[in-house]
């Protein structure tokens, strides 16, 4: 259900506009503003709502964007039962300064109320005009994800007097009063001691990639922070050590001569992807086929010149361009089907009957040699007939013997040898001929 708008007062200096809120006790000091208004229902001005969000600017809140874009209040208590007064002190204010303040509440079914009025004030003069004194921080080490720096207090007023609180915060470029704000606080810092009491500190999860910025600065009790003589530059850490060489590398070879790549993935939490490259012979230059690196741990060469084979080598890259060592190269065979050796399959038909012919496969490796012979041996190694295979093309091939001899004669029923010799290749087919 919707919530009425809320009404903020601000002491009795200022007049009141609630829901008949009772007159409020004047409650501004140099670095706090106390808020009243009257608390609404869940429903309207019935109930009891979930939740406030109070926030503070230092700029008139007019729209939802300004208040989405204004601080938030912590350590306001949860609604009362609706026509309660409700209280807020604001603490951590600067002296002098005007702030605004509106208000919205939420019920348990995530319903929001529109913003209250917006109530402004201004925090009280100090007589401490005085800022603490800068606080300069200096490197003592680093790691791959952490700096430590140290310190040395401040006073509360120049050099003199304890400080009431240390801030330090870090960025990617310098900082300054100016973007102090914008810059990543860090958490649990020391609290200060007597001016020159030393402190050192780490600071945990960076990305020391980049270049990083930090800077201290030390808050009085009314809430001045020091200056900020220059801010301390922790240039980034160069990573010199590359990834793992891929390994696993295997290819097939695709319609319209694609020979699509694959390896095993690295583990490296900073890697940044795979280049390829390509060679035509087993020793030649290596060409690179990526422009920038691939990030899965597959390619697809789809500009393979016209080749018999080729080789193929790829190398990981991590994030800050560390090249690892190239892959032992991996041979594609294109002509050949992926054929790597001469090789003699079984004849078929098999057994074959004397009055017809027998097919003797063979495999052409798109290597070489493209010159063999296959000889014909009866069971006694007795030679029957040769064939002679020259300057042959890369991939399979069959011979058809059509049972006779060099002579033209039929040859008898009986177990026939099939010798297959390429270079130093020599490999041993049977065949069963039958009456």
């Amino acid at each position: 259900m919707s919530h009425r708008a809320l009404q903020l007062a601000l002491g009795i200096a200022l007049l009141g506009f609630g829901l008949g809120p009772r007159p409020a006790v004047a409650q501004i000091t140099e670095t706090s503003i106390a808020l009243t208004w009257t608390a609404p229902g869940d429903d309207s001005l019935t109930g009891q709502a979930t939740r406030y969000d109070l926030r503070r600017s230092l700029a008139p809140i007019s729209t939802l964007a300004d208040f989405q874009a204004a601080t938030s209040v912590t350590g306001v208590s949860s609604p009362a039962p609706a026509g309660s007064t409700e209280s807020a002190l604001v603490t951590g204010l600067t002296p002098n300064t005007t702030y605004w303040f509106a208000l919205r509440t939420v019920d348990e079914a995530g319903n929001w109320s529109g913003l209250s009025n917006i109530a402004s004030g201004s925090t009280l003069p100090s007589s401490d005009a005085t800022r603490p004194a800068p606080v300069p921080l200096t490197l003592v080490s680093t790691t791959s994800t952490s700096v430590t720096v140290s310190w040395t207090d401040a006073g509360d007023d120049s050099l003199t007097g304890n400080a009431s609180a240390t801030e330090i915060r870090w960025a990617t470029v310098a900082i300054t009063e100016a973007n102090w704000t914008t810059a990543t606080a860090v958490g649990s810092v020391p609290a200060p001691g007597a001016p020159g009491t030393a402190h050192q500190m780490t600071i945990g999860g960076l990305d020391r990639t980049r270049d990083l910025w930090f800077a201290a600065r030390a808050r009085d009790d009314v809430n001045q922070l020091s200056g900020i003589s220059s801010s301390l530059a922790v240039p980034r850490m160069l990573d010199t050590a590359p990834p793992a060489t891929p390994t696993g590398v295997s290819a097939t070879v695709e319609p319209v001569r694609n020979v699509h790549l694959r390896w095993a993935a690295n583990s490296e939490p900073d890697l940044a992807g795979y280049h390829v490259y390509r060679s035509l012979t087993a020793s030649g230059t290596l060409t690179r086929l990526t422009t920038s690196s691939v990030a899965t741990n597959d390619f697809v060469d789809s500009s393979a010149p016209d080749s018999a084979s080729l080789w193929y080598a790829v190398s990981a890259v991590d994030a800050t361009g560390n090249e690892s060592a190239r892959s032992a190269r991996f041979r594609v065979y294109l002509a050949a089907a992926g054929i790597s050796e001469w090789n003699v399959a079984a004849p078929f038909p098999n057994p074959s009957p004397v009055g017809g012919g027998v097919n003797i496969p063979i495999e052409i490796p798109a290597s070489g040699p493209y010159d063999a012979t296959l000889e014909i041996q009866d069971a006694a190694g007795q030679h029957v007939h040769t064939f002679y295979i020259r300057n042959a093309s890369p991939g399979p091939y069959v011979i058809n013997w059509d049972g006779r001899n060099e002579a033209g004669r039929a040859t008898a029923p009986g177990v026939y040898r099939a010798w297959l010799r390429a270079g130093d290749s020599r490999r041993l087919a049977r065949i069963l001929r039958t009456p």
